[in-house]
């Protein structure tokens, strides 16, 4: 289950018991340490900035690696991204761009399927658009998660 599902979990069954303990922590105590225990990163933010990250800031990581997933069919561009994340792991990198376009009018099917894979995908970690050189919002910077993670 993701850190969200943990965090409703615990606000829940808090919740619930402090209806019956009036010991149990206030609300504002117990989401400032989930705030603590899970940083919030903002992966929408102009420029892929993060709010708050476990290091310092992502995008100052030096790209290692990238795809550039032009021309593929979505179900294409999806194997070909899982093949490049696990190589990319495999050689222990931390932090790769995945090029996935703009499409039509910055509405590009690739660039929504691709970004809702990343965001979901077990290996990733913060993510953010790329600088305009770099791709602009045809491009993802991704960090990778560590292996233990």
């Amino acid at each position: 289950m993701g850190d969200f599902g943990k965090i409703f979990e615990e606000w829940e069954s808090m919740k619930r018991g402090s209806r019956r303990d009036t010991s149990a922590p206030r609300d504002g105590d117990w989401f400032e340490r989930q705030l603590e225990r899970y940083p919030v990163v903002d992966k929408d933010a102009e420029g892929g900035e993060a709010a708050s990250t476990p290091f310092s800031n992502p995008q100052n990581l030096p790209v290692e690696d990238s795809i550039d997933l032009h021309g593929l069919t979505v179900p294409e561009a999806l194997q070909a991204t899982e093949q490049f994340l696990g190589s990319c792991r495999a050689r222990g990198l931390r932090k790769v761009v995945v090029i996935h376009g703009k499409g039509r009018n910055g509405e590009g099917v690739l660039k929504r399927e691709v970004r809702a894979y990343l965001e979901h995908h077990r290996q990733t970690g913060a993510m953010g658009y790329a600088r305009g050189p770099d791709g602009g919002r045809g491009a993802l910077w991704v960090v990778l998660r560590n292996r233990g993670t």
